[in-house]
């Protein structure tokens, strides 16, 4: 290998790639299909490695390897020759060292101390997944397994892995757990594959006692579900225990297959939802405990917090650490409400009724309940996703007018009776049950309804 670094190589490309675009040799076409997309992988010793991801790149390339090695001759300044590869053969060059530290890599510790279940704020919209993460601490692989958690992105499930993982760390040092994100258990398998260790990986896979996979639903490569299938059943039927996370319910998820959705559907499946506002509001109080600051801070400045983002954790997080940041910059006496208003302009709304649609209806009511489109429309009749689709149901016959018939077609083409038996059932609640008034009012102001 040559002393070049990957950016020093990274900037000699892209010197020769100009030039030849500039040569007039082809047309830009020609240059942008098949020469942009390739990469300049090494040179020692007076040859240079092209690397390019298909064989077709490849071929039209090679009918201009005199103009390649003049270019490239020149930015180096020395006479230089240059064989173009594919990827999968330059992987076949790599010495078994360095693919055997990105498998270490890949299978380090990445546990984040600071989330813990102490650290995790309970509310009505994360009990049911906060206890059903505790319990597969107390008993792996018995009753939960797997334990599969879905929500929108930002409301906790990583935070719930991370605290399993720690759990098991502190109170079971003996055991092994993994966590990893699905995208690198991916490139795990596709690295084995490649270099015909993968026996190794699934044996040091099938060693740990919990396993820990974030964001399932980008489990798309096929040949790594049939290997993560194996897998699967080898940890369970060994009683391992298997915590899988994913924006979508098992049913929902697309390109994986039948098989894989059904055993994930087998364990206990559980949601996360946006926090409702006092779930809100303690996460910032706890945020709030480990800040340094020494400025006031009114309580109904929180509420607003609470109220306005409570939709995702991290943007009520960051809208915290913002708010702390302006009054750290500009030092206000205390931060009150008018300072906050000022910091967090009101976006523009919806002006008129006029202008709603189904969707922006739907958008927003599943944006407030962390939902998707997706579920809102389904046929799942989980309590938080029928709550949700009552209030948008609700919502689109109160401003929109329009028949059940037709809302029935925007709700996955349900019957009209249906859609009426929803809209008068949320008509009953809203006279006495003060949580649904509430969620009303506020995905009104959202959506820039005044009544």
């Amino acid at each position: 290998m040559s002393t070049y670094s990957s950016i020093q190589l990274e900037q000699m490309w892209d010197r020769t790639l100009d030039m030849l675009k500039n040569s007039n040799a082809f047309d830009e076409t020609v240059f942008s299909v098949w020469f942009k997309s390739s990469k300049l992988y090494d040179v020692d010793s007076g040859l240079a490695t092209i690397v390019v991801p298909f064989k077709i790149n490849k071929q039209i390339m090679m009918t201009y390897i005199q103009l390649i090695q003049e270019k490239l001759s020149e930015v180096l300044e020395e006479p230089t020759s240059c064989q173009i590869m594919l990827q999968s053969e330059v992987d076949l060059l790599q010495p078994t060292s360095v693919v055997k530290r990105r498998n270490e890599i890949l299978f380090e510790d990445k546990i984040k101390k600071d989330y813990t279940f102490d650290s995790f704020v309970q509310g009505k919209s994360n009990q049911e997944a906060f206890a059903a993460a505790m319990s597969v601490c107390y008993y792996p692989g018995q009753f939960n397994n797997p334990l599969f958690i879905y929500g929108n992105s930002g409301l906790g499930k990583t935070h719930l892995l991370h605290s399993i993982g720690n759990y098991v760390k502190q109170n079971k040092p003996n055991e092994k757990v993994l966590y990893i994100y699905s995208e690198d258990f991916v490139t795990l398998l596709i690295e084995a594959m490649k270099n015909k260790n993968v026996e190794d990986v699934k044996e040091k896979i099938c060693s740990v006692d919990y396993l820990l996979i974030d964001d399932i639903q980008r489990l798309r490569q096929s040949t790594s579900q049939e290997i993560f299938f194996n897998l699967y059943n080898k940890l369970v039927n060994d009683n391992k225990q298997i915590v899988i996370t994913s924006d979508i319910h098992p049913s929902d998820l697309k390109g994986i297959e039948n098989r894989l959705i059904s055993r994930f559907s087998s364990g206990l499946t559980v949601s996360v939802g946006s926090p409702e506002f006092e779930t809100a509001k303690a996460i910032l109080l706890k945020k709030l405990e480990y800040r340094k600051e020494e400025i006031m801070i009114e309580d109904q400045v929180l509420d607003y917090l609470a109220t306005r983002f409570n939709s995702d954790v991290r943007k009520l997080e960051g809208a915290l650490n913002e708010l702390m940041f302006k009054a750290v910059l500009y030092n206000p006496d205390s931060i009150h409400l008018e300072f906050v208003k000022e910091i967090f302009k009101e976006n523009p709304t919806v002006a008129t009724e006029d202008e709603l649609t189904p969707d922006k209806i739907k958008n927003v009511v599943c944006d407030y309940y962390g939902l998707t489109k997706t579920q809102i429309e389904s046929k799942s009749r989980t309590k938080n996703i029928a709550n949700a689709r009552h209030i948008a149901v609700y919502l689109c016959r109160r401003h929109l007018h329009i028949p059940f018939v037709k809302i029935g077609f925007e709700f996955g083409n349900r019957d009209h009776s249906t859609i009426m038996s929803s809209y008068e059932k949320m008509n009953k609640l809203l006279k006495d049950n003060k949580t649904f008034q509430q969620a009303v009012m506020q995905i009104e102001q959202k959506l820039g309804i005044s009544n």
